[in-house]
């Protein structure tokens, strides 16, 4: 007889050993799990708060963690609840800049433009009489 795997969507909370995710994705047989961690410090650029997007108040002061996802067996994952598809976007879109702030990063110094107000400037730029100003 074969075992049924758990039925799961896309923003349901899981279950993970002793560690809450949310689905981003699945397949057959795996899950894109994203953790949920509660007033975590210090926050990574690609957390995700969920606050008011929550649906439930239990889930009220979480943080999703999309820079750890990671791909799970789906037989091991318990439903605990569900979030609102304002939540899973917000989550997609976080994991998408993420996805796209590693890529430039793996580029060679130089290729992209600094976001400085005017460029990366080498040396020091001391006390010194005629230097351009920051402020």
């Amino acid at each position: 007889m074969k075992s049924q795997l758990p039925t799961l969507s896309r923003g349901d909370i899981v279950l993970r050993g002793n560690r809450h995710g949310i689905v981003v994705t699945l397949t057959k047989r795996r899950l894109l799990v994203v953790p949920l961690e509660w007033n975590p410090f210090p926050r990574h650029r690609a957390d995700v708060g969920i606050g008011t997007l929550a649906a439930q108040a239990m889930f009220q002061d979480a943080v999703a963690r999309c820079g750890e996802r990671q791909w799970v067996n789906r037989g091991g994952q318990r439903f605990v609840g569900r979030v609102t598809t304002a939540v899973v976007t917000a989550i997609i879109q976080a994991l998408k800049r993420e996805e796209a702030v590693c890529q430039t990063e793996l580029l060679p110094a130089g290729l992209v433009k600094s976001t400085l107000a005017f460029g990366p400037m080498m040396g020091s730029r001391g006390r010194r009489v005629g230097a351009p100003s920051l402020g």
